[in-house]
């Protein structure tokens, strides 16, 4: 699996406290005391206490003496979440991003791949017209699942057996298609460069998802466009003409230079 801890290598537990605080006080709909966010977090609340203090003292998260609560500190979050640059995928794509979701009326989402079973949207760019889609900047994906997980999953390989084990990992958002129809599709999917998909996504829409291929094409995929709009726009000759426009967008990244940040 993609990100996975090298064998044998035993994950530091502060370390690791440290991340479950931070993507609780992400989820948090507001501030949060020690006791519950320990309860949630099934910790002590004198470690949980232990971590938030050090994390409030680097300027990560915040507290509010009158009501003993906490919450991630916006200023701090930012401070370290750009890092990005010029050459990285992110900021080679940014403004592709938006003059493709203006041109053709979708949503285009950018997503990371992170611990091996996630993907989270990293960047975003949405059109005037709503679509009534709940997904942003944070939003984290379970994977493998539908279009993305098909590419992911034929990425590692098209024999029978890997795909059987991608079968067996898979997360289906509704009716579970028979292995040969599936695998089937993994293999058109992968040849083709991308993926077509309306069963995990809202009622009357659609997405395509196109993978971010770096260096010579042979490592897993870390990056995963995705555009997703009214399924009338994907239909005829339409379709295409944007899985041509997105996978221009998947070029550009690979081609390191100078860009908007």
């Amino acid at each position: 699996m993609a990100n996975s801890p090298k064998s044998g290598t035993k994950p530091v537990g502060a370390a690791k406290l440290t991340i479950e605080i931070l993507r609780a006080l992400a989820k948090q709909p507001g501030p949060i005391g020690v006791t519950p966010l320990a309860a949630k977090l099934g910790r002590y609340p004198g470690t949980v206490y232990a971590v938030l203090k050090t994390l409030e003292a680097e300027g990560v998260v915040e507290f509010n003496a009158a009501t003993k609560t906490y919450r991630l500190c916006l200023g701090g979050i930012l401070e370290i979440s750009n890092l990005q640059t010029a050459d990285d995928v992110p900021g080679r794509l940014h403004a592709g991003l938006q003059e493709t979701s203006e041109r053709f009326g979708v949503c285009i989402y950018l997503s990371q791949r992170v611990r091996g079973d996630s993907m989270v949207i990293i960047d975003c760019a949405q059109p005037n017209q709503p679509l009534g889609l709940q997904a942003k900047v944070g939003f984290r994906i379970p994977v493998p699942l539908g279009g993305v997980g098909r590419l992911l999953i034929g990425w590692e390989g098209t024999d029978e057996e890997t795909l059987k084990r991608g079968y067996a990992e898979n997360h289906w958002p509704g009716r579970r298609p028979a292995f040969k129809a599936w695998a089937a599709q993994v293999r058109q999917d992968r040849m083709a460069g991308f993926a077509y998909e309306e069963e995990s996504v809202p009622e009357g829409l659609a997405t395509i998802a196109v993978p971010v291929i770096e260096g010579d094409g042979g490592a897993p995929i870390r990056y995963m466009l995705n555009a997703i709009g009214p399924r009338g726009d994907f239909t005829g000759d339409k379709l295409p003409v944007l899985v041509d426009a997105v996978k221009r967008l998947a070029e550009d990244a690979r081609r390191p230079g100078p860009g908007p940040f």
